[in-house]
């Protein structure tokens, strides 16, 4: 599904963020807050943009994730199955370039929604992809993937979040080794760099 998103509209999104970073600790965004900090009448943004913070949330979803989720269907559909390269080439560079978006939506509480979301979009693709490869033995294959979304969801929140995140190019070589470990393994294994 195509969206298009106008300029008038993406100012509507970053005054919404400019409110989260100036006040991270605030539990409800109005949209007359919104029109107040873009400069425009609550009406106007009701009319003609966004009916409510709802609406202006679902948009920061599918911009921040419209991308994400093409290329992880591509890879499972292409059947390369080089998980390694696909993280460290397409997803993590994607996720750099939104990564002051990001930092809001990990870093505040205000969006509850943004976790279950990329569960409910990610799981399906991770057990696809279990299936393909022939993984399920004895945990099935949607609590694995269950299970590693959450753990690429905790390394991305992490790195994001971070005063000053490290570029893509040179983070991925911290993800892949640590998404290479269990967290028995991170919590017994003294020699791992």
């Amino acid at each position: 599904m195509l969206v298009i998103t106008s300029e008038t509209q993406l100012k509507i999104i970053d005054a919404y963020f400019r409110i989260l970073q100036e006040k991270p600790d605030t539990k409800i965004i109005t949209l007359d807050m919104v029109a107040k900090k873009v400069g425009m009448r609550r009406e106007s943004i009701y009319r003609y943009h966004f009916k409510n913070i709802e609406e202006i949330r679902d948009r920061i979803h599918y911009l921040i994730d419209g991308g994400l989720e093409k290329e992880a269907v591509e890879f499972v559909d292409g059947k390369t199955f080089d998980i390694n390269s696909f993280i460290a080439n397409k997803l993590l560079p994607l996720l750099y370039e939104k990564r002051d978006w990001l930092k809001v939506m990990y870093s505040t509480d205000i969006d509850a929604e943004w976790q279950s979301f990329l569960l409910k979009k990610y799981v399906p693709i991770v057990t696809n992809y279990l299936e393909l490869i022939g993984e399920e033995d004895i945990i099935p294959n949607k609590f694995l993937a269950e299970v590693a979304v959450k753990e690429i969801l905790a390394l991305i929140s992490t790195w994001l979040t971070d005063e000053q995140p490290e570029p893509a190019s040179l983070f991925k070589e911290k993800f892949l080794c640590v998404f290479q470990y269990s967290p028995y393994g991170i919590l017994t294994n003294s020699n791992h760099k």
